[in-house]
């Protein structure tokens, strides 16, 4: 095994922590794609922390020649970085000019090694910024995810330590690094005090001044942040006392907040946290803009009737297969059972249909409050049944849902199930309603904007049931039993209101031995996936796409 590969696998194995002559250092996974292969190219390599970037130097220790990952970058940019706790994908921009010489000015402070290796050549050595362009966890327990997280802050903490022991002076690099330590801790405690520990809490009430005590704790270490930062603005005599003051101080907290909340996260149903360069405000433009009108239908859509179905709705097929070959995406569109927009639904349907390589029907059902449950799921329920009797094989047809059409899905399901009808091969349901008594912690919390509030879910429920009990399954889906139900994706934006709903069903769905995978789109509000019927299509929206295909198709 070769040295590279002998690092590789002790870095992965450890979740970014090695040892020998890397220890403590600032240390990352690259890779890039062959420049003359294509073929994947991964190597360990050290970085300098800078805001919004991570940088990299190319020194080959200094040998005449650029490495290999370098070539292969400049030819294919988008590279991928592994930080132990994450995962990133990043484009590459190689520096020139002022903004080079000021970096490796910095880096040659900070470590004259460098300054070392340019001596031993003739070429420039090349100062690379990494910019990340999407992120995602580590495949982990939540408990051991927040472990290896806690880890990388141990590991800057340390190498800040003991950079300053060194006593070469605050030179620009360290300051850099301190600055990014301090904002990154503030972050991570912000995320924990306005999303885990809520989320624990509605889950775990006996936990609760267990939590009381660590957001005290953050507090008191939010105290000494700002002293490191004042000291380090100040070039204070006494930044290595502090250094050593805090790190005492981090450790026992993060060891504390460990023993404390690893055991109940690893027992819980950990979700994907997909993020994306997007916004509330940009996805909130696109959706404004979408509402003008909706884009037309490509040329190539299919809307051909294969077969006559017993409901109201529309087909669209973008892969060119036959929905008795390939299966059927059966649709069910949102608008709080009260609203529909069948145009937008076909061209839904038509994008499900080229992601899934199926055709898709868009189920056009009746709306509340004239039509109130069962009313909808019973249409949903008949649409998929008359598929079956035209020979669509239930193992490929999807049951896909957006919203309250999602909520219709799994309340389908539950009625499927209790008939002894087979059961489709997949679920997709898209931030669903699933616990009508609207007790979830994030209904009032959500972690950002967001549309739908209690007011708006009381008042679309009400008309919805129409006096039928809010905590019994159908209707209500977490109140059933979920044994049996086929593999299921669950997708929810990380600012909604219905985040909880999702999270509480992918937990219940999860114990009770379903095969489902739960996609949180950090950042996003409620419907912020209508937005691939965008002309101008922001970034999450690709993502998603990209996601629902390799889901559907795997």
């Amino acid at each position: 095994m070769d040295f590279n590969r002998q690092i590789i696998e002790e870095f992965r194995a450890h979740r970014g922590r090695v040892g020998g002559m890397f220890e403590g250092a600032r240390l990352v996974l690259l890779t890039t794609t062959g420049a003359r292969t294509g073929r994947p190219h991964t190597v360990p390599v050290g970085f300098l922390p800078d805001p919004g970037r991570l940088l990299v130097i190319a020194s080959a220790g200094g040998a005449d020649r650029h490495p290999a990952w370098f070539h292969n970058l400049v030819a294919h940019p988008r590279v991928t970085v592994e930080t132990g706790p994450f995962t990133l994908e990043a484009d590459a921009v190689v520096l020139d000019g002022e903004e080079r010489a000021q970096i490796w000015e910095r880096a040659v402070e900070s470590d004259p090694g460098w300054a070392e290796y340019q001596k031993k050549t003739a070429r420039v050595i090349p100062v690379v910024a990494l910019h990340p362009v999407r992120m995602s966890y580590a495949d982990l327990p939540e408990g051991e995810l927040l472990r290896a997280v806690h880890d990388a802050f141990r590991r800057d903490l340390r190498a800040i330590r003991d950079e300053v022991a060194r006593g070469q002076g605050l030179g620009a690099q360290l300051r850099v690094n301190c600055l990014m330590f301090c904002g990154g801790m503030r972050h991570h405690h912000q995320n924990e005090d306005g999303d885990l520990f809520p989320y624990l809490r509605g889950r775990h009430p006996e936990l609760a001044p267990v939590l009381d005590g660590l957001g005290e704790e953050h507090e008191v270490l939010a105290g000494l942040l700002d002293e490191l930062q004042q000291a380090v603005a100040s070039e204070s005599d006494d930044l290595a006392a502090l250094v050593d003051r805090l790190v005492t101080r981090i450790e026992a907290h993060l060891d504390g907040e460990e023993a404390q909340l690893v055991p109940v996260l690893n027992a819980l149903r950990r979700p994907n946290r997909i993020t994306n360069p997007d916004t509330f405000e940009t996805v909130h433009k696109a959706l404004v803009e979408m509402s003008a009108g909706p884009p037309p239908l490509p040329a190539d859509a299919d809307i051909a009737e294969p077969f006559a179905l017993p409901v109201k709705g529309r087909w669209a097929n973008a892969s060119g297969r036959a929905a008795r070959d390939a299966g059927v995406v059966l649709f069910a569109h949102g608008g709080g059972f009260e609203q529909s927009r069948p145009e937008l639904d076909q061209l839904a349907a038509y994008h499900l249909s080229k992601a899934s390589g199926r055709p898709a029907f868009a189920v056009d059902y009746s709306l509340a409050p004239g039509h109130p449950f069962p009313a909808a799921m019973d249409e949903l329920v008949a649409a998929y049944r008359a598929l079956l009797a035209q020979g669509v094989p239930a193992e490929r047809t999807v049951l896909f849902g957006e919203s309250s059409g999602a909520t219709l899905v799994l309340e389908g399901l539950l009625a499927l199930r209790a008939q002894g009808a087979p059961l489709p091969g997949a679920v997709v349901a898209v931030s669903p309603i699933t616990d009508f008594t609207i007790t979830s912690p994030s209904v009032d919390a959500p972690a950002g904007p967001d549309a739908v509030t209690r007011e708006l879910l009381e008042r679309i429920l009400g008309q919805y049931l129409n006096g039928l009990p809010n905590d019994q399954a159908p209707q209500s889906p977490l109140h059933g039993d979920l044994s049996g139900l086929p593999r299921m994706l669950l997708a929810v934006g990380g600012n909604e209101a219905l985040l909880d709903d999702s999270q509480r069903y992918a937990d219940a769905a999860a114990k009770a031995g379903v095969d489902v995978t739960l996609d949180v789109y950090e950042g996003m509000p409620h419907a912020f996936q209508l937005t691939v019927l965008a002309e101008q299509r922001p970034a999450v929206a690709t993502v998603y796409l990209e996601r629902l295909s390799t889901w559907l198709t795997a």
